[in-house]
């Protein structure tokens, strides 16, 4: 029983040191702690625009994600930040212009409702690319600011806001450091 119980002991605290290590490992592979963002509930509101800080969390929640296969060089995670939109405050019918905006990065389609009304937002925003480069942690990001951005906001079929905007790129830069915030 004892060498059981000294291998319990050392298998545990070798664990516990390595775990931080480990989590930092996971934190670090694009040289930032920040995550892509997630929206908890899309419902609101219920009638009318969304407002500015709902459409700039909704924007934010489809345009941040993951791509390729986490962990391994090359992955890659868009975030952005500065955001500044302006949200229409009278709705239009959907029109087949709007089919761009169905998509979020990496393809994923949204679920338009062609049924419900789309309120038209602009504005700006900075995006980034950064990849899971080892070589390259602290300049693994390519930054692209975009201004006189146009978009929707829109319900999919399951009545959650979705924001999106597209056009207007102003400036481009690479090998950066990923965002601070």
């Amino acid at each position: 029983m004892k060498p059981t119980f000294t291998f319990s002991i050392i298998g545990g605290t070798l664990l516990a040191l390595l775990t931080p290590n480990l989590l930092v490992a996971q934190t670090n592979d694009y040289g930032t702690t920040r995550r892509p963002a997630t929206c908890p509930s899309r419902t609101k509101p219920k009638t009318g625009a969304p407002s500015v800080e709902q459409a700039k969390m909704y924007f934010i929640c489809d345009y941040e994600g993951l791509g390729g296969i986490q962990g391994e060089r090359g992955s890659y995670m868009w975030l952005v930040g500065d955001i500044n939109i302006e949200v229409a405050p009278v709705s239009r019918r959907f029109t087949s212009n709007d089919l761009p905006f169905n998509n979020r990065n990496g393809g994923t389609q949204l679920g338009m409702d062609p049924d419900k009304p789309v309120y038209d937002i602009r504005g700006s925003y900075t995006s980034y690319s950064c990849f899971n480069w080892p070589d390259k942690v602290g300049r693994n990001c390519d930054v692209d600011y975009f201004s006189d951005s146009t978009g929707i906001c829109f319900l999919d079929t399951f009545g959650g806001w979705h924001c999106r905007m597209i056009g207007g790129q102003m400036k481009s830069e690479r090998n950066v450091p990923p965002p601070t915030n």
